[in-house]
């Protein structure tokens, strides 16, 4: 199961103004953790110069630099944005991103994050994101992504819409191989499939590919697909982006475990991308090694918090590994489709790493479950994990509601589909599919000082309960 989100907050200072185009703003998970420089115009021949670096943010943030332009012509075509992107110690990527709206309501979204560029990269680094316009769009929104540490810069920052092409226009073999996968697939597959006129919607698509000459011509055409199928979870992973899917794992952020308090544990667990098998192994034993320094440090086994308010998804079955001692070797939930439900799934199941005896005792002990809106995809199905299971009560706010699962399929280029194919449910049989609300809905604090309001109640709710 995995999640690509990108989340636009309200603007801060802009300070660039680009002909028929909004100023620059600074926007993202927390702004301040930020600092943004722009210049230019991305219509303009040289492009723009766009920055952003990292002063205060945490693993988990991100940034966006962006600016609005308005579409009142070019619907119906494919735009595309391009640049050159250098970065410095990024922590998790850069990438450009793209989005098309109406009304302030959201059409279609690439936020370049299957091609984005960690680390520091050797020298400028071209990337571009392509997509169809729908006709109902009024504005683009589009600029410069960074998730986690570090700097970015990206120059030559250019927007241009591309000719029409008349529909029905030939696409060449490989073109058309790649369309004709994609659209085989998502009709036989998809969760929704029964929920749209096929007839319409793959005339459409064949329509937005019109004269495509390679694969990648066709994604804007595939996005657009998985956009009008409404399940709001199903994407398409380039071919870059796909590899790493595959071979990723290791870069992955370790889970903050700690004393909370005399008595109290804690563990953060956030999003975990990627397949590879040894990296998940390392991770879960990571995690215990973690649990069991916790647990001599003063946390104990009776009382803990698990918190997913910052986990937007990724591969569910690492992050249920290391949670394993605190799960147990019960059922979890289940996957459900129109053919019937899956049987229970377990946090073994992929993850087989028995946990020490030192951890055992956490199968009994209270978990307080903290959840947000920021807790999507696999960071909600690690939430339905827990529900059901004694000892335990949810605090926070409601999710972002995609507790769907997807699946992983190939296309004939390397690009992989992740296709929405079943809801979640929990142990007890309850479907899902939508946001979790949990037992206490918490409010976060607004005001200037650093309080959690939901932290605190889940320390005073396992407080208050008794030890086995």
């Amino acid at each position: 199961m995995l999640l690509v989100a990108l989340l636009l907050l309200p603007p801060a200072a802009g300070c660039a103004q680009a002909q028929n185009a909004s100023p620059w703003n600074l926007g993202g998970s927390n702004p301040s953790g930020y600092v943004m420089t722009a210049d230019g115009s991305p219509i303009s021949a040289s492009g723009a110069t766009l920055a952003l670096r990292s002063t205060t943010s945490k693993a988990s943030d991100f940034a966006t630099i962006g600016s609005t332009l308005h579409v009142d012509t070019i619907g119906g075509r494919r735009v595309r944005l391009s640049a050159d992107i250098e970065t410095k110690e990024v922590s998790k990527s850069a990438s450009l991103w793209l989005r098309a709206d109406s009304g302030g309501r959201m059409l279609i979204l690439d936020n370049g994050t299957d091609q984005g560029i960690s680390g520091t990269a050797p020298g400028w680094q071209h990337r571009e994101v392509t997509l169809f316009v729908p006709k109902s769009a009024t504005t683009l929104v589009f600029g410069l992504l960074m998730i986690g540490s570090g700097e970015a810069t990206a120059r030559n920052v250019r927007i241009e819409a591309r000719p029409a092409i008349p529909i029905g226009t030939p696409l060449a073999p490989p073109a058309r191989m790649e369309l004709d996968s994609a659209l085989a697939v998502v009709r036989r597959q998809s969760l929704w499939r029964d929920t749209v006129t096929w007839s319409q919607l793959e005339s459409d698509v064949r329509g937005m590919a019109a004269g495509s000459q390679t694969a990648q011509e066709t994604y804007p055409a595939i996005r657009a697909l998985l956009t009008r199928l409404g399940d709001h979870h199903s994407f398409l992973l380039r071919p870059q982006g796909a590899t790493t899917l595959r071979t990723g794992g290791a870069a992955n952020p370790l889970p903050v475990v700690r004393v909370q308090t005399m008595g109290v544990g804690y563990v953060s667990v956030p999003a975990y991308s990627g397949l590879e098998t040894t990296a998940a192994a390392t991770y879960v034993r990571a995690v215990y090694d973690s649990l069991a320094h916790a647990i001599a440090s003063g946390a104990g086994t009776c009382r803990w918090i698990v918190d997913l308010r910052t986990n937007g998804g990724g591969n569910m079955w690492p992050m249920l590994g290391g949670l394993r001692p605190l799960l147990g070797e019960a059922g979890l939930g289940s996957f459900v489709n129109s053919y019937g439900s899956t049987p229970l799934w377990h946090a073994r199941d992929e993850v087989d790493l028995p946990p020490s005896t030192v951890l055992v005792p956490l199968d009994s002990a209270n978990v307080a479950l903290l959840v947000g809106p920021r807790t999507g995809s696999s960071g909600e199905a690690v939430a339905i994990a827990f529900i059901g299971r004694p000892h335990t009560r949810t605090f926070g706010l409601p999710t972002a509601g995609l507790s769907t699962a997807n699946t992983s399929i190939p296309l004939p280029d390397g690009a992989m589909i992740q296709l929405t194919t079943s809801v979640e449910a929990d142990r007890t049989g309850k479907r899902y599919g939508q946001k979790i609300v949990p037992d206490e809905v918490i409010p976060t604090d607004s005001g200037a000082t650093a309080t959690d309001p939901q932290l605190d109640r889940a320390v005073a709710w396992l407080r208050a309960q008794s030890c086995p």
